[in-house]
């Protein structure tokens, strides 16, 4: 009897193991803001870009008319109002700015990402799960964007400053000298927001899925820029502009 019991407890164990729901798959990079839609956590940094260029490179040839599409435009940076000669060799390339926002992209190039961001993870969940997944990560609308954006109003408050008197948002302020940005900031800077979402407002402009309109602002922009409602126009490349996808899960 007690064999018996011990036996009927240790397949219990067993099934509850082989029957446990699958835990819910978060798309690589993302955060969840409903049920089926997910947005980055942060902007598109040069360390995921160069994951994007490297693997062009490795499939096409470095020198192929398919890699040269992935290479940001660093000359964006001579068309700024400062300085910034150095950032046109070092910005993209150089270690110390991996996980700073990528720039110098053109909404082609954003979206061809996305597409091989989709393809990608696809590609990894059917090796992992031996199955398929029905996914597509893309850039937002801009009535997406306001969505996930929108809970980022608290940081602009106070001039987007803390009780501190510290920036809560990197972008222009003509007698700011609390901002320790070096121009742009890294990804996982400042105050996230009640999504968890990090720069939404400030740091770059993101790039929205209708073209040449981009949101949120930049490092070169004034706070009044950065509020959710205000469209920011673009027709080219430029070194205050990058993205973040937002990634739709199909069932």
């Amino acid at each position: 009897m007690k064999h018996a019991i011990l036996l009927f407890t240790l397949i219990l164990l067993l099934s509850s193991f082989y029957l446990k729901p699958r835990k819910k798959f978060i798309p690589p990079g993302t955060v969840q803001i409903t049920e089926h839609f997910f947005a980055d956590e942060t902007e598109i940094s040069n360390f995921s870009w160069r994951e994007y260029e490297r693997s062009v490179a490795n499939k096409y040839g470095f020198q192929s008319p398919e890699h040269l599409k992935t290479l940001p435009d660093t000359l964006v940076w001579k068309n700024s109002t400062a300085f910034n000669e150095p950032y046109v060799k070092c910005y993209y390339r150089h270690p110390a700015y991996k996980d700073y926002p990528v720039v110098g992209i053109s909404y082609d190039q954003a979206m061809a990402f996305a597409k091989w961001r989709t393809e990608t993870v696809k590609e990894y969940y059917a090796i992992v799960y031996k199955s398929e997944l029905n996914i597509e990560y893309r850039l937002p609308s801009k009535k997406e964007w306001e969505l996930i954006s929108n809970s980022s109003g608290n940081i602009l408050s106070a001039n987007g400053t803390n009780k501190k008197g510290l920036p809560r948002l990197n972008c222009f302020r003509r007698d700011d000298t609390t901002c320790n940005a070096d121009i742009i900031a890294p990804v996982y800077s400042y105050q996230s927001n009640r999504f968890g979402l990090f720069n939404c407002l400030g740091n770059v402009a993101e790039m929205l899925q209708e073209p040449g309109i981009s949101k949120g602002g930049s490092w070169i922009h004034p706070i009044e820029s950065c509020r959710p409602g205000k469209d920011i126009l673009y027709t080219k490349p430029e070194s205050w502009l990058g993205f973040r996808c937002v990634c739709l899960v199909k069932t």
